[in-house]
C-alpha cells in the first residue's frame, strides 16, 4: 500500500511531457484586433475633427479672451446661474466689418443654455433700454444700453449687462449684418411671417443694404409666411419704423433666429460647413476653441425653448440729450422676472447694485414699480423644432 508521501512523490515526479497551454481562438484574436482597430479609428477621427475645428476656428475675424475680473458680476448674484452657460449675442451695423468699439449694437441678446437639458432661452434687450453705463473715469451715467458697445466694445457691453441685470455672462458672439445675410443664404433662406405694413420699409432697408455690401436681391412683395433669402431676411430683421419701433423689431430678430435654428438642425454637414466658411470671417467672439468643441458636441440636442423682450414692463421716456428711451417699470421688478424666465428662480431678490441702479432710473424717469411682473406666457407656435 502506498503512503501519502509516495503519492506526493509520484505526483511531483517529472513525466517528460510538457503540458501544452491552450491557445487563444481565432475568433478571440480577431475580436481584439477589431477592438484595437476601432479604438485607433476613434482616436484618429477625433484628431481629424480637432484639426478640422482648429482650421475653422482660425476663420474667426476677431477673438478676444475676456478675463474674469473684467466681467463685473455682482456680488450675491443668483447662484442658480451656475447650471447655465450664458452668452451675449450682439448684432452690429459695421460698414467696414470692424467688430469692436465705435459700433452701436443694433441687436442685444442673452442666450442662456441649460447645461443639463440643452434648452435655450433668449432675452432680447431693447437697444434703447435706459441703464447705467460706466464712463472712463470710473463713474456711471444713465444712457441707452446700445451705447455701451460703442464706448467700450464687447467688454463694456458685457459688464453693463451683468451689472444692470444680475447676470454672469462670460462669453460673447458679435456678428455684423453681412455675416447674417451670408449665413441665411447658406441655409437656403428662412420662412418668416411678413405683414402688409412691413413691405415698404423692408424694401427700403433692402435697397440701402445692397448699396452698402453689394449683395443683390429682389424685393419682397408677398405677405404671410414667405421664404426670404439672406438679404431679404436681414432687412426684415432691421425694420424699425413700424408698430412699436424697437419692440417689434426685436420680435422680428428673434423670429429670424428661431427660423435659422430650425433650418440648421435639419441641414446636412455640407451645408453647415458652408455656413462656417461664409460666416466666421464676420464673427467676433471670446469663446475659446475648446469651448466651441464642447458646444458643437451637443448641437443636435439644443432646443430653443422660449424668447422674450426686455424690459417686460416699461414706459417710453425722452430727453433732448438722450433721445427716446425705454425705461423699465421698474428695473428691480423686471430683473426678478428675467431671473425667473431664464433660470426658473422664484422669489429672487436682486443685489444691492441692481436695487441702487433701479432707484436712480426711477428718480430720473418717474417710472415707479407697479408690483410684481409675471413671466410672459409662451406663445403656442414658439419653441421646439416644429
Amino acid at each position: 500500500m502506498s503512503t501519502y508521501e509516495d503519492d506526493i512523490e509520484l505526483y511531483e515526479k517529472p513525466t517528460g511531457k510538457r503540458r501544452k497551454k491552450k491557445g487563444m481562438s481565432a475568433a478571440g484574436k480577431w475580436g481584439i484586433a477589431l477592438l484595437i482597430e476601432l479604438i485607433l479609428i476613434t482616436v484618429m477621427g477625433y484628431g481629424v475633427f480637432r484639426i478640422y475645428l482648429h482650421n475653422k476656428y482660425q476663420k474667426f475675424d476677431h477673438v478676444v479672451d475676456l478675463k474674469e475680473e473684467e466681467l463685473e458680476i455682482n456680488e450675491g448674484a443668483n447662484e442658480a446661474m451656475k447650471g447655465y452657460t450664458n452668452i451675449a449675442l450682439f448684432g452690429i451695423d459695421a460698414r467696414d466689418n470692424s467688430l469692436g468699439k465705435g459700433n452701436r449694437s443694433d441687436a442685444i441678446m442673452v442666450a442662456s443654455i441649460n447645461n443639463d437639458t440643452k434648452d435655450i432661452r433668449i432675452v432680447s434687450i431693447y437697444r434703447d433700454t435706459l441703464v447705467e453705463v460706466a464712463k472712463g473715469d470710473g463713474d456711471y451715467v444713465t444712457t441707452k444700453i446700445n451705447a455701451a458697445y460703442a464706448y467700450g466694445g464687447p467688454e463694456l457691453a458685457i459688464q453693463t449687462i451683468n451689472r444692470n441685470f444680475d447676470l454672469d455672462v462670460s462669453e460673447y458672439v458679435t456678428l455684423n449684418w453681412e455675416g447674417l445675410t451670408r449665413a441665411i443664404d447658406s441655409l437656403g433662406g428662412v420662412v418668416v411671417h411678413v405683414e402688409e405694413n412691413e413691405l415698404s420699409t423692408l424694401n427700403g432697408v433692402l435697397a440701402e443694404q445692397i448699396q452698402v455690401n453689394g449683395i443683390n436681391s429682389d424685393g419682397v412683395y408677398e405677405t404671410g409666411y414667405v421664404t426670404l433669402n439672406g438679404a431679404q431676411a436681414t432687412a426684415y430683421a432691421r425694420i424699425r419704423s413700424t408698430d412699436q419701433g424697437d419692440i417689434t423689431r426685436t420680435e422680428r430678430q428673434r423670429e429670424v433666429i428661431q427660423a435659422m435654428l430650425v433650418k440648421a438642425k435639419s441641414s446636412d454637414l455640407k451645408t453647415l460647413n458652408s455656413i462656417i466658411d461664409e460666416v466666421f470671417p464676420y464673427v467676433g467672439t471670446s469663446i475659446t476653441e475648446q469651448q466651441v468643441l464642447e458646444l458643437v458636441s451637443g448641437v443636435m440636442s439644443y432646443n430653443l425653448d422660449q424668447t422674450i423682450g426686455f424690459p417686460i414692463k416699461f414706459n417710453f421716456y425722452s430727453t433732448t440729450q438722450k433721445g427716446s428711451c425705454i425705461a423699465p417699470v421698474d428695473l428691480n421688478e423686471n430683473v426678478k422676472t428675467m431671473q425667473a424666465f431664464l433660470f426658473d428662480t422664484t422669489d429672487y431678490s436682486p443685489t444691492s447694485t441692481v436695487q441702487s441702479i433701479s432707484e436712480r432710473i426711477t428718480d430720473e424717469t418717474g417710472c415707479k414699480s407697479e408690483g410684481a411682473i409675471p413671466v410672459p406666457e409662451k406663445p403656442a407656435d414658439e419653441g421646439g423644432d416644429e
